[in-house]
């Protein structure tokens, strides 16, 4: 029995460490939507994908919105009505997910742009070690 409960909770660890590498959060900005999704590459990583879902409540992908190439550090994508939907309301929940070769932590952060044509949210890919050293 002990044996069991060990391995359930292994298997439980191993799912969350893997889970990390999907980050969600919620869409708060100023507007009630928005038409663009870009994200930018802050990294020190290149030449990797990464895809921007819409979740649903629980967390489960409801669609993909869009797939993003980013070259280098510095480099942006967006992409704009990339689902059935053509904007994302504000209170939905968006989830960036990388292919499983993809083994980098990351972290983001996510700020929201009001242009004549488009409002956008950005979503920042940084190094999840990044930073730098104190003197």
């Amino acid at each position: 029995m002990k044996k069991t409960i060990l391995s359930v909770v292994m298997i439980l660890a191993a799912m969350a460490v893997f889970a990390q590498k999907d980050m969600t959060f919620t869409v708060e900005g100023p507007e009630n939507s928005y038409n663009q999704v870009r994200v930018v590459n802050e990294t020190p990583y290149t030449d990797f994908h990464c895809r921007v879902v819409v979740l649903n409540d629980d967390k489960t992908v409801k669609e993909v919105y869009g797939d993003y190439e980013l070259k280098e550090k510095g480099d942006s994508d967006s992409n704009t009505k990339g689902c059935k939907k053509d904007r994302i309301k504000k209170g939905e929940q968006l989830g960036v997910k990388f292919p499983k070769k993809f083994q980098h932590d990351l972290s983001f952060y996510v700020e929201y742009r009001d242009y004549p044509a488009f409002d956008v949210i950005v979503i920042h890919l940084t190094d999840e070690n990044g930073g730098y050293e104190e003197y």
